[in-house]
């Protein structure tokens, strides 16, 4: 199954549950994404595939400020989920492919 494509996530969060859009291409053999919030996408930084294992971070804006979120996961079919690390924790995350 292919990773690529736009997966509509659900970061649990201690404020909430908060929506996000992670866009994923491939061209040429290498990975490139974009990660979009409440603000404008921001490009992924240090993206890694290896099957269905996936990692990432990006810069987002959230409702406590913009700030780096780092993340780990999975996808199996049409859904991913994993972890994702801020500078005050570690959380889940889900989706599925839109």
């Amino acid at each position: 199954m292919s990773t690529t494509g736009t997966w509509k996530l659900t970061l649990n969060s201690p404020i909430g549950a908060q929506a996000a859009t992670l866009t994923l291409l491939e061209s040429g053999g290498s990975y490139l994404g974009t990660l979009a919030g409440s603000g404008a996408p921001s490009p992924l930084e240090d993206l890694k595939v290896d099957g269905p294992a996936l990692s990432f971070a990006a810069d987002a804006d959230t409702p406590v400020g913009r700030m780096k979120l780092s993340f780990t996961g999975a996808i199996a079919g049409d859904s991913i989920s994993g972890k994702y690390r801020i500078p005050f924790g570690e959380f889940d995350f889900s989706g599925t492919r839109a």
